[in-house]
């Protein structure tokens, strides 16, 4: 059974050679491995090309996929994605690393139960420190839905193995300017057509926190908020999504992105595109359990029209950036 790994790389020199050593030591042999370079400024792909000549009998597996401009992290998993040719497609981040058996269990468990996503836990860490994240499998796959959204669940696709069939029918690939929460677009939409779902108890991928330069760091322009939730709302309509659980998670998850734009961007633009958060009632505001406490004041002094105290937190968050 082929399974596709797929390593977006973008100018992650300090990192990529423990992330692709992990990658070529797989004890699982039916591979076929895609290395998207997202027009690297650093030497992240020499790296890779010269760690690859010490694993000749990998090297027929790997494939390089080259953009002739920097297109972002979406589109470059997007094009590993549609060149995949495997049953199940994992993704890997370039600044992380797996487990050497972490291929061979997942791959296992799917054959096990024909299951169209498998998922493992995983370690968060950070210099010589790992922290284990042990995940409570939903009840289904609409409570799954809604722990992404809350955040309950990391929305990472890196530990979750998915039928690359179901990806491909229903159209679910990552969209280009999406850089932010890529991988939660594929698994939120996957995951209404993923009828079985297994869980593998090992922590088999390593989560790299330490990464200055990483995405998850980095405070997005308001329009990769404004697609994300577009893309969400036109799907969810799609579909025809009424459950209550969804619809107030997603509720929830838009009133997030609301309080993260009045910190941190310019409040004329947030006025301009209040339609697309859609957030007009203070009821829910403290009903988030996963939101900062910051985030929830912000919302809560905005549409309460309360102007200072919007002013006073964009100061304080402003000081403390500096």
């Amino acid at each position: 059974m082929l399974v596709s790994i797929i390593i977006p790389v973008y100018n992650s020199c300090r990192y990529v050679e423990r992330c692709i050593r992990s990658v070529f030591d797989q004890t699982y042999q039916d591979l076929e491995i895609i290395i998207v370079d997202d027009c690297c400024k650093d030497d992240s792909v020499d790296i890779i090309k010269r760690v690859l000549i010490e694993y000749p009998n990998v090297a027929p597996k790997v494939r390089f996929i080259y953009h002739e401009f920097n297109q972002g992290c979406a589109a470059s998993r997007r094009d590993g994605m549609k060149e995949a040719t495997g049953k199940y497609i994992i993704q890997v981040d370039s600044d992380d690393y797996v487990e050497s058996t972490m291929v061979e269990k997942l791959a296992a468990k799917a054959q096990e139960d024909d299951a169209d996503m498998v998922v493992c836990n995983y370690y968060y860490t950070n210099l010589n420190r790992r922290t284990l994240v042990e995940i409570e499998p939903p009840r289904d796959n609409i409570d799954f839905v809604s722990k992404v959204l809350l955040g309950n669940i990391h929305a990472g696709a890196w530990n979750k193995m998915m039928r690359r069939s179901i990806l491909k029918e229903h159209d679910i690939y990552p969209v280009a300017g999406i850089n932010m929460g890529d991988d939660m677009t594929i698994l939120v939409q996957s995951l209404f057509f993923m009828k079985n779902i297994s869980y593998v108890s090992d922590a088999l991928y390593f989560y790299n926190c330490g990464n200055e330069n990483s995405l998850s760091r980095t405070v997005y322009p308001m329009v990769n908020d404004l697609k994300l939730i577009n893309l969400f709302t036109t799907f969810f309509d799609k579909i025809q999504v009424t459950d209550d659980e969804i619809v107030k998670s997603f509720y929830l998850f838009r009133l997030g992105r609301l309080g993260r734009n009045l910190l941190y961007h310019d409040l004329n633009d947030v006025e301009k595109h209040l339609p697309v958060f859609n957030v007009t009632s203070v009821n829910d505001v403290f009903s988030h359990k996963r939101m900062p406490l910051h985030y929830k004041l912000i919302v809560f002094f905005y549409l309460k029209g309360f102007m200072p105290g919007v002013n006073m937190l964009r100061k304080l968050i402003s000081f403390k950036k500096k």
